[in-house]
């Protein structure tokens, strides 16, 4: 499974917590979290193509897109409404930021 993903206090937050094989990402398509995999997948830094087609409850259907973007959407709904209601307002992050923002913590999670 893939580390999930959490706006808390106004930070972005990578895991403990994990996806597991099952459901596993949102991209998945077994009603998942959002994970670390699904904002990559947003990045366009994984190709469904690239992938069989073994997701979905019968296992038998790609990767999917939207379901990362829209899982990923929720979370950056939750960040946004923090960055723009906070104590120190700040302008609403797009999606592909977000994602990135998410990515650059799990990165530096890995190298500590």
């Amino acid at each position: 499974g893939a580390p999930r993903l959490f706006f808390r206090s106004g930070l972005f937050v990578v895991g403990p917590e994990s996806a597991g094989a099952h459901p596993g990402p949102a991209c998945y398509r077994k009603g998942g979290p959002v994970t670390v995999t699904d904002a990559n997948l947003v990045l366009g830094r994984l190709l469904p193509a690239s992938f069989p087609c073994i997701f979905g409850p019968g296992e038998d259907q790609p990767l999917s897109p939207e379901a990362s973007r829209k899982a990923l959407e929720a979370v950056a709904t939750e960040g946004n409404s923090f960055l723009t209601n906070g104590p120190c307002p700040a302008s609403p992050l797009s999606l592909e930021e977000v994602a990135m923002g998410f990515v650059r913590v799990a990165n530096e999670a890995m190298c500590r």
